[in-house]
């Protein structure tokens, strides 16, 4: 027969929260830790029209001056950008911010549909507001206290 466990206990997975990149990188322009967690977000290119066509995606990863995401479609560098994105530490607002495209890496072709085109796009943040800093800013430390934490 055996001894049966009441419970299986899983070791908690391992998972990298940040990537620190510093000007030795060459590519890198943004400053400060880029923490690498997939919030939801829902865009929308500013094409001047009156009604918004949004879509949605998940960050690749986020920072105090912008995110990069996964978006299908073809865009352009420069462009206005509409963002919602969901922070964890206010899991019932959406933090509503406008950014510019400062890249665009890709198309690539979607392994689901060929006729999808995939683009990571990096988005610099305009204009926030002094409370929309403040929050990103703690989110960030959060994660980063939790790394050390979970790390020592």
């Amino acid at each position: 027969m055996g001894f049966k466990r009441p419970w299986v206990q899983v070791p908690p997975p391992r998972l990298n929260f940040t990537r620190m990149d510093y000007k030795q990188n060459s590519k890198e322009k943004r400053e400060g830790a880029r923490i690498e967690k997939h919030l939801i977000i829902q865009f929308s290119v500013d094409s001047g029209a009156s009604v918004r066509k949004w879509d949605v995606s998940s960050i690749q990863d986020i920072s105090e001056k912008g995110v990069s995401f996964l978006a299908n479609g073809r865009f352009l560098k420069g462009a206005k950008i509409n963002m919602m994105i969901r922070i964890p530490l206010r899991p019932f607002e959406w933090f509503e911010v406008a950014g510019t495209i400062v890249a665009v890496e890709g198309p690539k072709n979607s392994s689901i549909d060929s006729n999808l085109q995939t683009s990571l796009l990096r988005i610099s943040f305009l204009e926030l507001e002094e409370k929309q800093k403040a929050l990103i800013h703690e989110y960030i430390s959060w994660c980063l206290s939790n790394l050390r934490h979970n790390s020592a």
